[in-house]
C-alpha cells in the first residue's frame, strides 16, 4: 500500500473524532444542525491549515449522513455517503478549486448543474477552495445562484483572504472565522499523533515545532512528518532544529538578551553557530520577530505567556524598539544575496542603536516644557481615563502601549499627555497617525475631546 502523508492520515473524522480547536465554530455549527437551521451559503475564512476545508468535509457529511432521516450532529463515518466524502469520490459533494478554475466559464457549468438533484443525500454541497481567486466576472455569475440557490444545495467558500472578496457576496454568506491554533494545542495533538506512529516526541521537541507553526495544525504535522524521517526514533530538540533549519526559543532568548545587553562579541559568535547549523538566516529573523511580539504581549498584560524574563527588555517601548529594527532588517534582508552577512549587519547596527538610544528620536520636535502653573488645566478622573486605557488597549495593543505611561490633564477644549523628562520616545510615536487615528475615538468616546497635545515635566 502506498504510503499516505500524516496530516491526510490523521485529518479529523468529524467534530468530536480528532477535531481540534475552533470550539465557537463547532458548537454553531452544530446547535444548526440540531434545530435544521441551515445556511445556504457558509464562508470559511482564516489562516492556512487551522481546519477550513476539513470542517467543510465533515459539514457536508454531516447534512447527508445516512445514518438518521435529518442532518446529525455527528457523522457516523460508515454509511455509504460518508465512506464516498472520506474517499473523495462522493457525487453530492463537489470541490472545486477556485485557483485553478476561477474563470466566469467554470462558474457558469457549476450554475447549470446545481438545479440537479442529489444522487444520494439530501444536499448537494459544493466546496470551493481558494474562492478569493475567483475572477470579478466569475464572482458575478456566481452571485444570483449564491444568493437564492435550490433548497437541495448549500455552498462552502473557504479562503484564506476574505478581504479579497467582494462584500455582496460575503453578505449572502454566513461567516465564520477560523483562528490560529494555540501552541499547547498543537503541541498535544503532535505528540499524541507521535505516539500512534511508534514515535516518542520529547515535549521541549513537540513545543519547537508548535512554535514553528504558528498557529497550522497542517503545517506542524508536516513539520513533525519531515523530523520523523530525519530522526527515525527518539525526537528531540536538538534533532528538531538541525532537521528543520531553525533554533528553539533557549537559544533566541540567549540572542536577545545579548542584543539587549548590547554584547556584539556574544551575538556574533550566536550567529556564527546558528551559521554551522546551515540556520535559514530570514527564517531566524521570523522567529525573532515573533519572540518579541509574545514578550510585548506579556509585558502590556495582553495576553499570558511562556516567555522567560531573561530577555533583558522590560518595557513596551524597549521591546517595540527591538521589534521595528527587526523588521526593517528582515524586509532589507530579502534584497541580499547573502542573508547571513544581512543578519549580523542587523543584529550590529541594534545593538549599536541601544547603546546610543533611538536614531529618531534626534529628529523628534521640541516638546513643550510643562510650566509650573497652568490655568484652567485639570487632572482627568482615574475611571474616565481607565475607560479610556480600556477602549484603546482593545484596537491597538502598541497604541496602549505608548499611552499608558501619560498622566491626562484637559485644559479648555484640548487634552493634554505629560510624559517625564526621558519619554521622549513616547511623545515622538504617540502623535503619529497611526496610533492619532485610534486614540482620538477613544478620547471622544469618553471624554468629549478629540484634541490632544503631548509635553515632558520638567
Amino acid at each position: 500500500m502506498l504510503y499516505q502523508s500524516l496530516y491526510r492520515q490523521y485529518r479529523p473524522m468529524g467534530f468530536q473524532k480528532g477535531f481540534i480547536g475552533q470550539e465557537h465554530i463547532v458548537r454553531t455549527l452544530q446547535n444548526s444542525l440540531q434545530t435544521g437551521r441551515l445556511a445556504h451559503a457558509y464562508l470559511f475564512s482564516g489562516p492556512r491549515g487551522t481546519g477550513k476545508t476539513t470542517t467543510a468535509k465533515i459539514l457536508a457529511k454531516a447534512v447527508n449522513c445516512l445514518s438518521a432521516d435529518k442532518p446529525v450532529m455527528e457523522p457516523c463515518n460508515r454509511c455509504e455517503l460518508c465512506l464516498a466524502v472520506n474517499q473523495g469520490n462522493a457525487m453530492d459533494v463537489i470541490e472545486m478549486d477556485a485557483a485553478t478554475n476561477r474563470g466566469i466559464e467554470e462558474v457558469r457549468d457549476l450554475r447549470d448543474r446545481v438545479k440537479y438533484a442529489p444522487a444520494l443525500g439530501r444536499y448537494k454541497v459544493y466546496i470551493i477552495d481558494e474562492v478569493h481567486m475567483l475572477t470579478t466576472e466569475a464572482f458575478n455569475a456566481l452571485l444570483k445562484t449564491l444568493e437564492e440557490p435550490p433548497a437541495h444545495v448549500i455552498f462552502i467558500l473557504a479562503t484564506t483572504e476574505p478581504q479579497k472578496i467582494p462584500a455582496t457576496i460575503i453578505s449572502r454568506c454566513q461567516r465564520f472565522d477560523f483562528r490560529p491554533l494555540t501552541e499547547d494545542l498543537i503541541a498535544t495533538h503532535l505528540q499524541s499523533i507521535a505516539q500512534q506512529t511508534g514515535v516518542n516526541l520529547n515535549q521541549e521537541a513537540a513545543n519547537i515545532l508548535a512554535f514553528r507553526a504558528q498557529g497550522g495544525m497542517r503545517d506542524a504535522i508536516g513539520l513533525l512528518e519531515q523530523v520523523i524521517a530525519f530522526a527515525q526514533e527518539d525526537i528531540t530538540p536538538e534533532q528538531v532544529w538541525q532537521a528543520l533549519g531553525t533554533v528553539d526559543k533557549a537559544r533566541l532568548v540567549e540572542l536577545v538578551s545579548s542584543m539587549a545587553a548590547k554584547d556584539i562579541g556574544a551575538v556574533l559568535k550566536l550567529l556564527d553557530e546558528f551559521g554551522n547549523m546551515g540556520l535559514d538566516f530570514r527564517q531566524l529573523l521570523t522567529d525573532l520577530l515573533e519572540l518579541l511580539r509574545e514578550k510585548l504581549l506579556q509585558v502590556t498584560g495582553a495576553r499570558k505567556t511562556k516567555i522567560s524574563d531573561d530577555l533583558g527588555l522590560k518595557t513596551a517601548p524597549e521591546i517595540m524598539t527591538m521589534m521595528d529594527s527587526v523588521a526593517s532588517g528582515l524586509q532589507d534582508s530579502r534584497r541580499w544575496t547573502h542573508p547571513r552577512l544581512a543578519t549580523e549587519l542587523i543584529m550590529i547596527k541594534i545593538c549599536n542603536s541601544l547603546k546610543s538610544g533611538p536614531v529618531r528620536e534626534q529628529k523628534q520636535p521640541p516638546a513643550v516644557k510643562s510650566p509650573k502653573k497652568v490655568k484652567q488645566e485639570k487632572p482627568v478622573a482615574g475611571e474616565k481615563w481607565d475607560d479610556v486605557l480600556s477602549l484603546v488597549k482593545g484596537e491597538s495593543i502598541s497604541s496602549y502601549a505608548w499611552l499608558k505611561e501619560a498622566t491626562p490633564f484637559i485644559e479648555a477644549d484640548s487634552l493634554v499627555l505629560e510624559y517625564p523628562g526621558n519619554y521622549g520616545l513616547h511623545c515622538e510615536n504617540i502623535v503619529k497617525p497611526e496610533h492619532r487615528q485610534v486614540l482620538v475615538l477613544a478620547f471622544r468616546q469618553v471624554l468629549g475631546i478629540d484634541v490632544y497635545t503631548v509635553r515632558t515635566r520638567e
